[in-house]
Parts: structure tokens; C-alpha cells; sequence
């Protein structure tokens, strides 16, 4: 028995003693994390305190810390209604929510034994409801929460912890800049030869200038903005005047904007395409932004070189420097994100915390939209097309859809750019889209019906046309499903392709050995051109429908639809018109030999079910 007990004695020694050294190992690796960001005992920063401020109005209560765990004490990098710099950690409520490495609240803390004899709860300042999360750190440890507190009992919902995410996403999005803007500070450090012709080189060399040039006019007193401008349509010249004449004329236009310092206090090229520089800032930026819009305008008018006259499309983002961030990178990178965000198509655009948040929705979208693909979250309405000889179904468009059970429905305006931004994600949803069509006219076929099957249009993002192993995977799916092509239509807009036509027709003549007839969608917004028609191997031009809807008040769209009819006709190519609402926009297609209409006068997207009723009963002759 002495002998038992002693075993006993000893392996519970051992697991002590094991569970100690993981602990040790674990906190080791979660200061390892703090330290990496570098946030510790540094000044309060408007970008954190403006997210407590944004916690109290959005939860309703009088108190929000944002606290980091440094050894045994939490240090607040910012506080909103208490003025705390540091508590000891074994007084901390936010020590269990890092322990936990989980959500943490507290509706009552008076009632709560873990926490009810804290000297802030049974004495004054008398906190007693409390709600917090983990914050993590670049490789995913705790290393701090952001809270919010009240002086009263409060029940929690699930609303309470959708916006305590919101802010941690916010947070952590900081981190990563943070992250970056070190780990590229630290490759300047590294960058020995730098070559101005190299366009690593050349890009850290006008951040580092940059740099210089916000941090001298901070001295002086003076505010700066950082405006990112990119010419969105240069590949467009380099075809028409070539490389040379081009990247001349872009130097004249350059030279233009440099011309006058009252405007640009700095500016230089940062990649062939993209620009940065600064501005003077000032408490109302809206006047700076107007202006810098007139000088890029002025400035494309100018624009010569030899026999070339052009007029670049630019569009531009501004961020102020000390509000939206403190270094060149970063600044860059939010004035650079103001103009894709806001997707216009010229213009300089301001970020703002309205931008910010729309990023931030990207990335929670982003998280869920894998998920959501992988375990069936996304599906898909099937929206008719009809023969405009007979008005007889001739096929179905695939819309993909998503209802998340958190954010709702979510529409595809806002998804598919956040899933065709990553390769791996956009080649999963056409792959998904590929797999239910295919399947789905496998299954007509067998059936067994007399009528020809009705064809399925698929939307392809244009970059999957230079991916060397799109022909493999369409092949792939039909070999699944034992079917050939000649059911599929891939329709692709204009503004999705790059300028490099011969890869892109290489691809769709090899995908119409298979059968698949391709399609240009979204045709006549103002991207279009004849050489889409000419140059690659269509079978389908789909009118937008903004051009459609116009028919009926509008000589200049008829006119338009017409040309486009006649043109796509003579290349041998059939005519979608798409959005069609009224019978006078149908009787309008017709009349100028549009083979096909589909819109909401017809039918609008269905389910599946319906969808299949519909093919059940069709004629059996179209």
C-alpha cells in the first residue's frame, strides 16, 4: 500500500509538473506574439480609440477597455470612461477570456464568485456587468481582449456578440497592417542593392521617400495626405502605340502633375500603372480632393507623345496621414483600397470609416463564403431563357445565391468579387456551378423526353480563360457526369478579360472542341469593342440590360442595340437580351432579330423544382 501510494504520489507529481511546463511553453509563446506587434507601453492612437468610443455607442454601455496581457499585469492601450493605464492581472475579468482563449460574459460580477470580492466590483467604481473577447496576435495566440462594462446587471444576446466580433475583426485587420508595415521595414533594412530599374527597388524607394516627406511636414506642423492614383486603362495605348510610345507619353503626363508643387507636395511612380505622392491636408479635406481630381483631369487632356493622344483613365484613393494610419505603406494601401472599394470609374475617393467597415465585411464574408462552399451554404436559382420565335424555353441561367445564417442573405454583387479576388475560391464556386449544371442535364437526358434539353449558361470569371488547367477541369465534369458540352454556354463580361486576346481564344477554341459555346455578356455598358466580337471564338452576345430597359425612351439605345445586332449577326453570332421587364422592351428586341429574351416579363429565377417543371412540360419542338 506505501508502495501504491508513493506510485500514485509520483505520477501525480509528473502530471503537475508536465501541465506547469505546457502552461510556461503556452504564455512564452503568447508574449512571444504581444511582443511581435510592438503596441506595448506606446502612446494612445486615434485608430484604437475610436473603436472603444465605437463600442460604448454600439453595445449602450459606459465603458470599454482594449487591453493587452503583459506578464502579471493588463495594460490598457486605449479606455474609454475609466482612466486606467494598468491593473495587476490577477485582478483581471479579461485574464479568463485570454485563459479560455473564448468569449467571455458576465451579467452580474456581484453574483458571480469568480469575480464578485475583485476590489473594482465590491467597491467603487462598482462594475458589474462585463463582456469581452480574446484578442490575437500575428500567429493566432491571446494576447489581449477588447471589453465593454456597465455599473449594472446586463442580459447578453447574440447581437451583443456579433458586434464584440465586428470590433475584434476591426482590431486584428490593425494588427496585420502593423505586421506588414514591420516585416517591410525590416526588408528595407535588408535591401543593399537597390536598383531603381528592379520594381522592388523602386516601389521601396518612393514608400521610403514618401515616408520622409510626411514625417518632415508633421514637424513643421503641417498636415498630409497620401493619394494612390492607377491609370486603369494603359494596357488599352500599349496595344494601339506599343510599349515605347507609351511609357513616354505616361512620363509626359507625369511631368504634368509634378509641374506644379502647390498641388502635390511629392508624387512618383510606384509600379507601372500605379502612383503615389502627397498633398497638404487641411481640417476639410473634400477641397484637396477636388482639386487633385481637376489636376488628374487637366493633366489626361494634355497627354501627347509624338502621334499618340490619349486620354488615361484614372482612378484615386486619398488617406490622411496620423488619422489613417503613420507610414507610407499603410497609407498607401487605404488610399489604394478608397478607389477599389468604392468602384467608380474615375475620380479620387477619400477613405473613410465607411470604407474601413466595407472591408472589414469583405473579410467576415470571406471566412464564411469557404465555409459556406464547402458545407452547402451556397445554391442556385435557375433564371429561363426564352426563344423569341414562339416564346419557347430555350435555356436557364445558373445564379449562384447565399442566405448565411448570420448576415442573411447575402447578394452576389457583394460575394462574387470577394471570391473571384482568390483563385482557390473563385476555381471552387465554378467547379461547384460546373457540377450542378452538368448534373442536372445528365438528369433531363434521362428522363427521356423528345424535346430538345434546354442549354445551361454558367458565369466564368474572365481569369479562368489564362489558367492552363481550366480546359482540364471542364473535362473533368463532363466525364463525371457522362455528357458532352454542347448543353453548356460559359458567359464572361467584357471587363473581366485582360488585353491578351490570343491566350483567352486559344482556351475557348479548345473548350469548343467540347462542345461548350461561350458567350460575352453585359455587352454595350460603355467597356465594349468590336475586337471581342472579331477576335475571339464567340457563339452568344447577351445585351446588358441597362441598354435594354432604355429602348422604349431612348433613339441613341435603339440605335446602339441595332448596330450591336447587326454587327453580332454578321460574325454569325445569336443575340441574348437580358432584363427585359416590358412588353414594349420585348416587342423592341424582336423587332431588330434578338433570338433570344430573358428578364423578369418572362420569368424571373426559380428553384430547381420549378425549373424542372417547366423543362417536364415544354413542347416537344421548339
Amino acid at each position: 500500500m506505501t508502495s501504491q501510494t508513493g506510485g500514485d504520489g509520483a505520477q501525480r507529481h509528473a502530471v503537475a509538473t508536465h501541465a506547469a511546463v505546457d502552461t510556461d511553453r503556452r504564455e512564452r509563446d503568447r508574449l512571444s506574439d504581444l511582443l511581435e506587434l510592438g503596441l506595448l507601453n506606446t502612446r494612445p492612437e486615434e485608430r484604437f480609440d475610436r473603436i472603444t468610443r465605437l463600442a460604448t455607442e454600439l453595445l449602450g454601455m459606459p465603458i470599454a477597455l482594449m487591453s493587452l496581457m503583459e506578464g502579471d499585469r493588463e495594460w490598457f492601450k486605449s479606455a474609454r470612461g475609466l482612466d486606467l493605464q494598468s491593473i495587476p492581472r490577477n485582478l483581471s475579468v479579461c485574464d479568463y477570456a485570454i485563459t479560455q482563449d473564448a468569449p467571455l460574459f458576465v451579467e452580474d460580477a456581484r453574483a458571480d464568485p469568480r469575480f464578485s470580492q475583485l476590489p473594482y466590483v465590491a467597491e467603487a467604481p462598482h462594475i458589474c456587468s462585463y463582456a469581452g473577447m480574446p484578442l490575437h496576435g500575428p500567429h493566432g495566440k491571446p494576447i489581449g481582449t477588447i471589453c465593454v462594462l456597465d455599473y449594472k446587471p446586463r442580459v447578453f444576446g447574440a447581437r451583443d456578440q456579433v458586434l464584440l466580433q465586428e470590433l475584434v475583426d476591426w482590431i486584428e485587420h490593425e494588427f496585420e497592417l502593423d505586421r506588414r508595415i514591420a516585416a517591410h521595414d525590416r526588408h528595407v533594412a535588408r535591401l543593399m542593392d537597390r536598383d531603381p530599374s528592379l520594381p522592388v527597388a523602386t516601389r521601396t524607394i518612393a514608400l521610403e521617400r514618401l515616408d520622409d516627406v510626411l514625417m518632415s511636414r508633421a514637424r513643421n506642423g503641417q498636415d498630409s495626405a497620401v493619394v494612390h492614383l492607377d491609370i486603369v486603362n494603359l494596357g488599352h495605348y500599349e496595344q494601339t502605340y506599343g510599349e515605347q510610345v507609351t511609357s513616354q507619353t505616361v512620363a509626359n503626363w507625369l511631368a504634368a502633375l509634378q509641374s506644379d508643387p502647390a498641388d502635390f507636395c511629392y508624387l512618383t511612380r510606384l509600379s507601372d500603372t500605379e502612383f503615389v505622392g502627397a498633398v497638404p491636408g487641411m481640417a476639410d479635406m473634400e477641397p484637396i480632393r477636388e482639386r487633385c481630381e481637376h489636376q488628374v483631369e487637366y493633366a489626361n487632356k494634355q497627354v501627347s507623345s509624338g502621334q499618340a493622344q490619349v486620354a488615361f483613365r484614372v482612378v484615386g484613393g486619398m488617406a490622411l496621414h496620423g488619422e489613417h494610419g503613420r507610414h507610407a505603406s499603410e497609407l498607401v494601401a487605404r488610399a489604394r483600397q478608397a478607389h477599389h472599394r468604392a468602384g467608380i470609374a474615375r475620380g479620387v475617393v477619400l477613405f473613410s470609416e465607411t470604407i474601413n467597415r466595407q472591408l472589414l465585411r469583405d473579410r467576415h464574408i470571406r471566412r464564411l463564403f469557404e465555409t459556406a462552399l464547402h458545407e452547402g451554404g451556397i445554391h442556385f436559382h435557375w433564371q429561363p431563357l426564352f426563344s423569341n420565335r414562339g416564346d419557347l424555353l430555350a435555356g436557364f441561367e445558373l445564379l449562384a445565391r447565399w442566405h448565411d445564417p448570420e448576415l442573411g442573405d447575402i447578394y452576389p454583387d457583394e460575394f462574387i468579387p470577394v471570391a473571384e479576388a482568390e483563385h482557390n475560391l473563385s476555381r471552387a464556386l465554378v467547379e461547384y456551378a460546373l457540377d450542378t449544371a452538368a448534373c442536372q442535364i445528365a438528369q433531363w437526358r434521362r428522363d427521356g423526353s423528345t424535346a430538345p434539353l434546354p442549354y445551361v449558361a454558367v458565369n466564368i470569371p474572365g481569369r479562368e480563360f489564362y489558367e492552363s488547367d481550366f480546359y482540364d477541369c471542364v473535362a473533368a465534369v463532363l466525364e463525371k457526369h457522362d455528357i458532352d458540352g454542347g448543353r453548356l454556354v460559359f458567359e464572361l463580361t467584357e471587363r473581366s478579360l485582360i488585353a491578351d486576346f490570343e491566350v483567352a481564344a486559344r482556351t475557348m477554341s479548345h473548350l469548343k472542341t467540347l462542345g461548350i459555346r461561350i458567350a460575352m455578356d453585359d455587352f454595350g455598358t460603355g467597356y465594349s469593342s468590336i475586337a471581342y466580337l472579331t477576335r475571339l471564338p464567340l457563339s452568344i452576345v447577351k445585351l446588358d440590360k441597362s441598354v435594354v430597359q432604355r429602348l422604349e425612351h431612348d433613339a441613341v439605345a435603339r440605335e446602339l442595340v441595332r448596330g450591336i445586332v447587326d454587327l453580332a449577326h454578321g460574325q454569325e453570332l445569336g443575340v441574348v437580351a437580358e432584363g427585359v421587364e416590358t412588353r414594349a422592351q420585348h416587342e423592341w428586341v424582336r423587332s431588330f432579330g434578338c433570338e433570344y429574351s430573358q428578364g423578369y416579363l418572362l420569368a424571373c429565377p426559380e428553384s430547381l423544382t420549378l425549373a424542372g417543371q417547366r423543362v417536364a412540360n415544354r413542347p416537344a419542338e421548339l
